[in-house]
């Protein structure tokens, strides 16, 4: 069963497949029309990636938006439905996707119980120029027992080895579903000096979290994404 957990804000986790636009023109139109949009609504842009060649799927974006509670959520869906106050904003935005043959998936999400807020990563200095996403898709309702298990075992190896945490999502209206976020330290540098993560064999933690992990979880997919220059946490 799902917690949430008193300091819980809400996430809007969107996708973007790029179609024929590049990420230069689709963030002239971004801060433009949509940006702008939703700031008013009550959004926060959380951040904003583009995925990198060679792992994962190009040319797309992923954006997160912060917000305070699902009354947020539900202000931004009245305004932007027909007859709402930002209809026309919202339109200009879907018909910009539309010339372009963009497409997307969205998702509506809950932060892990130890995730930082923006403000909180913005105060600290956290710098997300260059991250790993994790979409995983856990056993049914085992969401949070694999945040736990990640936390435990996984996380403090990682950031040993130059990958610090930048926070995990539960997805709210699956059973079966989390992200996570890797900010890689020196971004490309990371790979130079850190991988492989390991040389001869895994270390302690990563071998009992290789017996634990399977049982919570089905699979997942990867991507190396890079900041846009909308993003706070460049």
């Amino acid at each position: 069963m799902k917690k949430y957990f008193g300091h819980t804000l809400l996430y809007l986790h969107e996708t973007i497949a790029l179609g024929s636009e590049r990420a230069e023109g689709f963030t002239d139109n971004f801060t433009a029309v949509y940006q702008p949009m939703m700031e008013a609504l009550g959004a926060r842009l959380f951040s904003i990636w583009e995925t990198t060649p060679y792992n994962g799927h190009w040319p797309q974006v992923t954006i997160i938006w912060e917000l305070d509670a699902f009354a947020d959520y539900a202000r931004i869906g009245r305004a932007q439905a027909p007859g709402g106050s930002h209809r026309d904003s919202a339109a200009a935005w879907s018909e910009y996707l539309a010339a372009a043959g963009a497409s997307g998936e969205g998702r509506i999400m809950y932060a892990g119980r130890s995730n930082r807020t923006q403000a909180q990563l913005l105060e600290a200095k956290f710098g997300a120029g260059l991250v790993i996403q994790e979409i995983m898709q856990t056993k049914p309702g085992k969401q949070d027992d694999y945040i736990r298990e990640l936390e435990r075992l996984y996380v403090p190896w990682s950031e040993r080895t130059g990958k610090r945490w930048l926070g995990s999502f539960i997805t709210t209206f699956r059973l079966n579903e989390v992200i996570h976020y890797w900010a890689l330290d020196g971004e490309w540098d990371c790979f130079e000096n850190h991988y492989p993560s390991w040389k001869d064999s895994p270390p302690a933690e990563i071998v009992t979290w290789m017996s634990v992990a399977p049982a919570l979880r089905d699979g997942w997919e990867d991507s190396i994404l890079q900041a846009l220059p909308p993003s706070p946490l460049r």
